[in-house]
C-alpha cells in the first residue's frame, strides 16, 4: 500500500506578515530550507510529505514574526484519489 501524500503550503502564513517582514522572512526561510529562490516558491504552495523537522523549523521562524496559531500558517491537503 502506497503512502498518501499530504501537500503543504505556507502561503497563508505569509499573507498575514506585513510587507516589510516578508522579505526578511522570505529570506530565512530561504536559508532554513538551504534552496534556490525558485525551490523557495515551489516550496511555499507545494511541499509534498514535509519532513517533520522541517515544518517544525518553518513553525519556529513564523514565531518570529508572532504569528503563533499554526492552522493559520498552514494550509494542508490530501492527496486527489
Amino acid at each position: 500500500m502506497a503512502i498518501e501524500k499530504k501537500y503543504y503550503s505556507f502561503t497563508p502564513g505569509l499573507e498575514l506578515l506585513s510587507k516589510s517582514d516578508y522579505g526578511k522572512i522570505q529570506g530565512e526561510i530561504i536559508d532554513f530550507l538551504g534552496c534556490s529562490k525558485q525551490d523557495y516558491y515551489r516550496k511555499r504552495t507545494c511541499y509534498v510529505n514535509i519532513p517533520a523537522h522541517i515544518k517544525e523549523g518553518i513553525e519556529l521562524i513564523f514565531k518570529k514574526y508572532e504569528i503563533n496559531d499554526l492552522n493559520s500558517i498552514w494550509e494542508i491537503k490530501d492527496s486527489e484519489k
